[in-house]
Formats: structure tokens, C-alpha cells, sequence
């Protein structure tokens, strides 16, 4: 998923206007690629039935990491990869790779996917508090209102409405975990904007998560607590249900998903793209039921409308706060 805090930054040589006739084109890729990243935690269910987490986690980003490699190899303006940012490139692809995933698809195994959509949705929510603490960012009125209506919807969806129940829920430790999830997604943006300015925004996260595959290879060769079972053992039993749902979480999700994603920054700029971000937790929702057969409760319902209603007066309330920076 990209960042949802509607600070993305458009890549360089970016102008951020693209002709007329173009625009349908991005807003048709932009569509697209909320679909794919809302589907994604419906995909990441069925590779779950054969693949531990972990193992998923190595699955996905190792064919992904093969995809980008492809394209970067292919291309002649790519920028490329200065030895100084080798180790901020790793730590990126610990946080985002080894740590993100890891933790949303161990969610996945104790939550349903519409409740996982949610909850990481508040990922925002979190970069504003951090970026508040650092001292990077003033939180007005509106960002303290959203936060504060975000994590109330939150805990409707954790405690289906009712408040004692807030650690009986059946549920917890995967919402809890999604909860973790939001918290290193967003340290992640927090850590990698220097990063996504130095390099084009789509060849950074190309970077990313093959440098978060490799902290993972060695790992598919050896039982651990995290995967009692190693990938090569995983892999000699893997039927075609749970392959195509490790490549479908790889090429659309993680390599065109992101790609359509910048396109759109450099055509319509950071903030009209973010709207787009709106989508993922609906397509969440419709797949979960859908293909799932998960339930949709009036709780969840309403605090995912809560959490929408939050993050979007939050990250409304930061986007004045920086065109007035700019402004000034």
C-alpha cells in the first residue's frame, strides 16, 4: 500500500499537470491500483492456507523483487543506487518488508481481512502524532478531532461495540497486530522522505523491498520460531490456489499498484492522488465479502466510517498546514 497521509512526494522531474487527454488514463490506473491493494488482503488469506507468514512474506516480495529488477535493469534514466544509502535502504526494507508484512499477514490469521483494511487505514493517524512528537509538525484542531474520531471508530471495529469486551474480543491479537502494522508503516514514511526526494519515488520502493528480500533469503533455508517450517518445504506442496495469490499480491500489488500510484502524483500532484487511498478499505470490504464470505457488522461498519472520517479531517488539517508553509 503507498502512504495515505497525502504527503507523497511527486518524482523527480515530475511537473505535476499532465495533458487533457491523459488524465482519463491516470484516473483509470489510480482506480486500478486501489483495487488491487484493497483485494490484496483477500489474496494474502488464500496464500495463508499453504504459507506461513513469513514464508508469504518471501513469496511475494521475492517474485516482486525479480519484477522491479527487470525494470530497473531495463531502463536507462533510473537513478542508481548510491553505496551511502545502502544501509537506509536496509533498514527501510526491515521496517516495510520484514517487519510490515510480517506483522499484516500474522493479522490476517486471527482477523478478517475487512477489519485488517480498516485498522491499517489509521496508518496516517499515526505519522501525524510521530511527526508531532518530532517536532516536524503542528496538530491543529482538526487533525486532534480526526485522530481523536479515528481511534474511536477503531476501537468500535476491535470491541464490536461493546467496551468491556476490548480484550475478550476473539479477535485481538490480530487487531492489535494491525494496530502494530499502522505504527511501522508510518515510521517507515516518517524515515523515508529523505529518501523518496534523493530517488524517483517508484525506483526507492524498488530498492526497498529488494533490500527487504534479501534480509529475508536466508531464512527460507531454515526452520525459525517465526516459520517452524522453512520456505523449501512450504514450496514442494504449494498448489496453483495459493501460487497465484503469492503473484497477485507481487506484480499487481507491489509492483503496478506503485507504479500508477507515482504516475498519478506527477500528473495530479500528492493531494488530488491521496483521495485515491479512500478506495483501498472499500474494495477491502467488498472482497472480504465477496470472495470470503466474510461478515459485515453494523460495528465495523461504522467505526470504519469513523476511521475514514478521521484520517481525511487529519490530513486535510496538514495539507493547509503545508501549503501555508509553502505560502510563507
Amino acid at each position: 500500500m503507498a502512504a495515505t497521509d497525502g504527503k507523497a512526494r511527486p518524482a523527480a522531474g515530475g511537473s505535476g499537470h499532465a495533458p487533457g487527454s491523459g488524465l482519463g488514463t491516470v484516473y483509470l490506473g489510480l482506480g486500478t491500483g486501489s483495487l488491487f491493494w484493497g483485494t490484496s488482503f483477500a489474496a494474502a488469506k488464500i496464500g495463508l492456507r499453504q504459507l506461513s507468514p513469513l514464508n508469504l512474506v518471501m513469496v511475494r516480495f521475492g517474485l516482486a523483487s525479480i519484477l522491479f529488477a527487470v525494470i530497473l535493469g531495463c531502463g536507462r534514466d533510473w537513478p542508481r543506487l548510491a553505496l551511502r544509502d545502502v544501509p537506509r535502504f536496509l533498514v527501510l526494507g526491515f521496517l516495510v518488508i520484514s517487519s510490515y508484512f510480517y506483522f499484516q499477514f500474522l493479522a490476517l490469521r486471527y482477523t478478517t481481512t475487512i477489519v485488517c483494511a480498516l485498522i491499517i487505514a489509521t496508518s496516517p493517524i499515526f505519522t501525524a502524532l510521530f511527526s508531532h512528537l518530532l517536532g516536524r509538525e503542528q496538530l491543529r484542531t482538526l487533525a486532534v478531532a480526526g485522530i481523536a474520531i479515528a481511534f474511536t471508530g477503531v476501537v468500535l471495529i476491535i470491541t464490536n461495540g461493546r467496551w468491556a469486551g476490548l480484550v475478550q474480543s476473539g479477535s485481538w491479537k490480530g487487531d492489535g497486530l494491525m494496530l502494530l502494522n499502522a505504527v511501522v508503516w508510518s515510521g517507515f514514511t516518517i524515515y523515508g522522505q529523505t529518501l523518496l526526494r534523493a530517488y524517483r519515488p517508484f525506483v526507492a520502493i524498488a530498492y526497498v523491498q529488494m533490500a527487504g528480500t534479501l534480509l529475508l533469503l536466508p531464512l527460507a533455508w531454515f526452520a525459525t520460531p517465526l516459520a517452524p517450517e522453512p520456505l523449501y518445504v512450504q514450496l514442494r506442496h504449494l498448489t496453483w490456489h495459493s501460487f497465484l495469490g503469492a503473484l497477485y499480491l507481487a506484480a499487481p500489488c507491489s509492483v503496478f499498484a506503485y507504479h500508477v500510484w507515482y504516475k498519478g502524483v506527477e500528473a495530479l500532484g500528492p493531494v488530488r492522488t491521496s483521495v485515491f487511498t479512500y478506495l483501498n478499505p472499500l474494495f477491502a470490504i467488498g472482497a472480504g465479502i465477496v470472495i470470503l464470505r466474510e461478515p459485515l457488522k453494523v460495528f465495523t461498519l461504522l467505526g470504519g466510517a469513523m476511521v475514514i472520517l478521521g484520517v481525511y479531517a487529519t490530513n486535510v488539517s496538514r495539507q493547509k498546514d503545508a501549503l501555508a508553509v509553502r505560502r510563507a
